[in-house]
């Protein structure tokens, strides 16, 4: 069985005199993907700092500027129970409601989601297409960086150390604005992503032209990417069956899969464009019913 040393920080100041004092440390917040990486014995770390108890980590406002902002150590179960966040970015709702089991999204953080690193992590997409940035703090300073900057590979961000993910912003979806979100798994629950989606467009509300897309996939690259090609393709047109046909093309020509235990490469090309097409389906039709 591993042995460490646990601590546990109540505020921002006492997690950063730990880190300060300590050396070696693994930071915890809901640990449903570090305690699986103790068990299956990748990492041993021999001093463990707990952030569950920072309180202003664990809440969701909504700002008058028209900005969303989640602390890191928001639940997957916050995300989805939050009237907020079920107005102002339902893709993300929908990409928590599909990570795990209730027992996960209740310990689950959107922080965690995103610092583990994983290509295939549900909510990141959906945060990307969200146009999400997130605060990097230390002791002396807080940095701003675009979400999609985060990740240099699977398990590999450019947190630095003495440095905390502590905030995720994004605005607030206008009414000409959808989000969208699709996941493929190996079944329907419990399942990591073999392929997954999110989706942002914004439509005019006069010419019905799309004026701004996003467009993010998941498990399809060693770190969650952009698929700009099929971004620029939707601007100035109006959705159609030949549109979205061509921007699944796109998608599965732009994507560099791999084959691994839960899917072949070239079956991910497949799905990953019709994916994309139900997500800006989705996006496309929820734009008018914002307001």
């Amino acid at each position: 069985m591993n042995t460490f040393d646990y601590y546990r920080a109540a505020t921002l100041v006492e997690a950063f005199a730990l880190m300060r004092d300590k050396t070696n440390y693994t930071l915890l917040a809901g640990g449903t993907d570090l305690l699986v990486k103790f068990n299956e014995k990748i990492m041993n770390p021999k001093i463990v700092l707990d952030l569950g108890l920072i309180k202003d980590m664990r809440e969701i406002h909504f700002e008058g500027i028209g900005q969303v902002t989640l602390g890191a150590l928001v639940t997957h179960t916050q995300v989805m129970e939050s009237q907020i966040l079920q107005k102002y970015a339902p893709a993300l709702v929908k990409a928590s409601s599909m990570v795990g089991s209730p027992q996960i999204r209740n310990r689950g953080t959107i922080g965690g989601n995103i610092c583990n690193a994983s290509p295939a992590a549900d909510t990141v997409p959906a945060l990307i297409a969200l146009g999400a940035q997130i605060e990097l703090t230390n002791e002396k300073q807080v940095r701003v960086i675009p979400l999609e900057e985060l990740f240099l590979g699977p398990g590999r961000t450019v947190l630095q150390t003495g440095e905390i993910l502590t905030k995720i912003s994004l605005k607030a979806l206008k009414p000409d604005q959808g989000s969208g979100f699709e996941k493929l798994g190996k079944r329907k629950a419990l399942a990591i992503s073999v392929v997954n989606t999110g989706v942002f467009i914004e439509v005019d509300s006069k010419t019905r032209a799309i004026n701004e897309a996003r467009i993010a996939l998941g498990s399809v690259a060693p770190t969650p990417i952009r698929i700009k090609k099929a971004e620029s393709l939707l601007l100035g047109k109006v959705l159609s069956p030949t549109l979205l046909k061509d921007v699944a093309s796109v998608v599965a020509s732009e994507i560099k899969p791999i084959d691994d235990i839960r899917s072949k490469a070239e079956y991910r090309r497949d799905v990953a464009g019709e994916l994309v097409k139900r997500a800006v389906e989705e996006a496309w039709n929820k734009a008018s019913f914002l307001g």
